[in-house]
């Protein structure tokens, strides 16, 4: 009992002394966007998949097939529209000439350290590497897929969306997470405490990010701004990813790689 005392003390020391170092090592550093990811939600991915060993491969695998074709398509609508854009990329090309390699590792680290937490802090779900309802993941991210490279290679001009950043946060995050938690209310407590560790995650990450110019809005469609101190970025930045992107993840993870529970 004492042993235990004293991980989850140390655990909770950790994530909370992780987020100061990487804003102390960014800052010193002048850390390119892949750094400061891999500072930002590495460092708690690893620690985490360290503590929780028996959870790795499940989380590892739900976080490659559910973030790299999503990162690729949410990535290039976004771009496209002048939502979202990496001025500076540590790799020597981009996909399709338009998304950053960074975009991918920071959707699957990101994916990744949300679930970690949660199995590690609040989930006590039996263990199962694949649920038998991933396919109903698998089945529309595929048709998905297909559909984004046929317009791609047949009709380009359609993927360049209006106020890309509001529509695919209404479809990806904020549809499925009220619909799901809506159905599950019961985990409505786990998520909020999830949500809030990742909502002061990401907060510091978009201040220290911004301050290095690591990346930039530099669209007009949103429908506003937030500013903290000096710092100014879109309303749906603020919303969707800050607040909302742990619940979203959480809410596809708990309905078809989970017992829901």
């Amino acid at each position: 009992m004492g042993d235990k005392k004293y991980l989850r003390k140390l655990d909770i020391f950790l994530l909370i002394l992780f987020p100061i170092m990487s804003v102390i090592l960014s800052l010193l550093l002048k850390a390119s966007f892949l750094a400061s990811i891999l500072l930002f939600f590495g460092l708690p991915a690893v620690w985490l998949s360290y503590r929780t060993r028996h959870m790795i491969k499940k989380t590892l695998i739900f976080s490659l097939i559910f973030s790299i074709p999503l990162s690729l398509m949410i990535d290039y609508v976004a771009v496209l529209d002048k939502s979202w854009f990496v001025p500076s990329s540590v790799f020597s090309f981009r996909i399709f000439n338009v998304v950053a390699i960074e975009g991918f590792v920071f959707g699957f680290l990101l994916v990744y350290a949300v679930l970690i937490f949660y199995e590690h802090f609040l989930d006590k779900s039996k263990y199962e590497i694949v649920d038998k309802k991933m396919k109903y993941l698998i089945l529309p991210l595929i048709i998905l897929s297909i559909v984004f490279f046929a317009l791609l290679l047949l009709k380009p001009g359609l993927l360049r969306i209006k106020y890309a950043y509001l529509c695919l946060g209404i479809i990806f995050m904020l549809l499925p997470a009220i619909t799901f938690l809506s159905f599950f209310p019961r985990l409505v407590s786990k998520y909020v405490k999830t949500a809030s560790y990742f909502f002061m995650l990401l907060l510091i990450f978009e201040i220290t990010g911004l301050q290095l110019n690591q990346w930039t809005f530099p669209g007009e469609n949103f429908i506003g701004w937030i500013q903290i101190f000096n710092y100014k970025f879109p309303l749906e930045e603020f919303f969707f990813w800050i607040i909302l992107s742990s619940t979203g993840i959480l809410s596809y993870y708990e309905f078809f790689d989970d017992d829901r529970r």
